[in-house]
């Protein structure tokens, strides 16, 4: 029997809202999480009571009709808030206890808003965040002053009362759509839907730029939206929600204002497009820069980017020279172990001889041609030399951990200079359909301060990035080089550019969940296949464990704090390079 499988997050959301319907066969297209991911048991509770007492399909079938803009997505939000308050006032009589439940949803409004950061504040949708204030402030008591004449009708229209059926709350709904958000049901962005469109989007999922503008959910479309301890940002995206640029030159001058001219020509880049985005990166774009270290010439959104780049690299160095203690010691120990491994790798690299270990495959050349170095013997002479990529997933979800993980890729990337192993440090997200490979430090470089310009905004494509960097890494010839790639990430490759049709099928998948992970693991296996010892730094909760397994097979370990960093990363890269090595003596030099 197939069943459904849940996260833990989202059973215990499923839990409230099958106990609310009264119905444990209840397939709930909703689920409702702060902006964190934390369960919204309150609104878990509201959907459950929708079902009980409205119908919920038809009213699911009405906020489908309205399409997949962003007016679509706020209407869909304040909307809730309606549903809110009749299902309230209708199940009160027999459950008193949701008075007090609606007043701890109305503080914990206010207590996640106190916390937001900046960037997450400048995508809230301030249509939502009024209406929501309005309610919960009222809820609580307090007076709001900030709302306009009309904002304040709006709030009072969207207290529906507990008198309504579905079809009066329809009638009602329809026209706040159409009074408010200029929405006609059946007349929204039809031609974009592939099959079920979306409710809006979470706020935990925001990134910048205005190629979805972010709202500040009430209730979302299921998916996996679990946070984990750290309080980390995941990016989510609901079925049919997807990239479809109107505008291509406007995205591409907001790419080049936000980072930068593109570090290849663009012949050059024409046919490296050309080459990788194609099959499951179709539609995609590619971009190669270097970190902001100044305000550069640009539009108004590119500019703000800017500024938030710089001042991350602010923050960066700060974190970095308040850990300047504990860093400079993970550096003397990874140093010091990097080097014995280095050193013992180098010495074990077999070359062909008269005399050592056989090579059983080539023995019959002994007797048929006379050829003798059918062995295999350490060589005498060094004629190998070792580059390592360090790659940074910079995506939206890495924003709790930007300053931790900078010192990371810095610790990494001075202990292998150290060891006189040239490292060149790369960092990546996705926006606008682009996925942005910026150079933070290059092979050789014996200045690391662009890795302090680290910045974490947008999502990650994880298997096109992997493949760029194949691509170039395979121009990098050359007798005896080894070619090493260590990723730093959280296993969840999450796009808002879709991936092509399965064989067979005629529509497109989100780039998400095992699709994705399954996208980017195919992009390792064509990394190793061209000799490039691949393996990842974990750093992330526990809910993603099995996918940075299915990806790097054994070639991962998990980070939880810096003072881990340099004994894990020296056993990865040992297990490593000893993998590589049995490969090389199992093949012909």
């Amino acid at each position: 029997m197939i069943r459904q499988h849940y996260t833990a997050s989202s059973r215990r959301a499923m839990n409230v809202i099958w106990n609310a319907a009264e119905d444990y066969d209840f397939d709930s297209p909703f689920e409702a999480f702060f902006p964190n991911g934390d369960p919204d048991y309150y609104f878990d509770l509201v959907i459950g009571l929708s079902q009980k007492w409205l119908d919920l399909r038809a009213i699911s079938d009405f906020l489908d009709s309205l399409g997949n803009s962003s007016a679509a997505g706020e209407a869909s939000s304040v909307l809730w808030l309606g549903l809110e308050n009749c299902v309230y006032e209708k199940e009160l009589p027999e459950r008193p206890i949701l008075s007090r439940m609606r007043k701890e949803r109305a503080e914990a409004f206010f207590h996640y808003s106190s916390s937001l950061s900046r960037q997450q504040m400048m995508l809230t949708s301030m249509r939502v965040y009024s209406q929501e204030e309005a309610r919960w402030s009222k809820v609580l008591g307090r007076k709001v002053h900030s709302l306009s004449p009309r904002e304040m009708q709006e709030a009072r229209e969207l207290e529906f009362p507990g008198s309504l059926d579905t079809g009066q709350i329809l009638h009602r709904m329809k026209e706040i759509a159409k009074k408010y958000f200029h929405l006609t049901a059946g007349k929204g962005d039809a031609g974009r839907r592939i099959s079920v469109t979306g409710l809006g989007r979470k706020i935990a999922g925001a990134f910048l730029g205005s190629e979805r503008r972010n709202i500040d959910l009430l209730v979302l479309r299921r998916g996996n939206v679990s946070g984990d301890e750290k309080g980390s940002v995941h990016l989510n995206h609901n079925i049919g929600e997807i990239h479809i640029s109107k505008d291509p030159e406007r995205d591409l001058a907001y790419i080049r204002s936000a980072f930068g001219e593109c570090l290849f020509s663009e012949k050059e880049m024409r046919r490296l497009e050309n080459f990788l985005c194609s099959g499951d990166d179709a539609g995609c774009r590619l971009w190669f820069a270097s970190p902001a270290l100044g305000m550069r010439a640009g539009d108004r959104e590119g500019k703000k980017l800017q500024e938030d780049q710089l001042a991350q690299r602010r923050r960066n160095e700060t974190y970095y020279r308040d850990n300047i203690f504990r860093i400079k010691e993970s550096i003397r120990n990874l140093s010091a172990q990097t080097d014995t491994i280095f050193s013992s790798y180098l010495r074990a690299l077999p070359e062909k001889s008269r005399r050592g270990k056989i090579q059983a495959e080539y023995a019959w050349q002994l007797p048929v041609f006379g050829d003798g170095k059918v062995f295999l013997a350490p060589s005498d002479t060094l004629e190998v030399t070792v580059s390592v990529d360090l790659l940074l997933d910079a995506s939206q979800s890495r924003m709790n951990a930007q300053e931790v993980i900078a010192s990371q890729a810095f610790i990494i990337a001075k202990s292998f200079e150290a060891c006189h192993i040239p490292v060149r440090v790369s960092a990546f997200r996705s926006l606008r359909g682009f996925t942005v490979i910026q150079r933070l430090k290059e092979y050789g470089d014996r200045l690391f301060e662009g890795i302090f310009g680290y910045y974490a905004a947008g999502w990650n494509r994880d298997g096109l990035c992997l493949k760029a960097l194949d691509y170039l890494l395979e121009e990098q010839s050359g007798r005896g080089l080894k070619k090493v790639l260590l990723v730093l990430t959280d296993a969840n490759p999450n796009d808002s550019v879709p991936l092509g049709p399965q064989e067979g099928k005629r529509f497109s998948r989100e780039y998400e969940g095992e699709d994705a992970v399954e996208s980017t693991a195919k992009a390792v296996r064509q990394l190793r296949a061209h000799q490039v010892s691949t393996s990842a730094v974990y750093y992330g909760s526990s809910a993603h464990l099995d996918n940075v397994h299915r990806i790097y097979g054994q070639g991962y370990v998990r980070v939880l704090s810096l003072t881990q960093l340099s004994d894990a990363v020296a056993a990865l890269l040992k297990r490593s390079l000893q993998e590589s090595s049995s490969d090389i003596e199992g093949n012909s030099i």
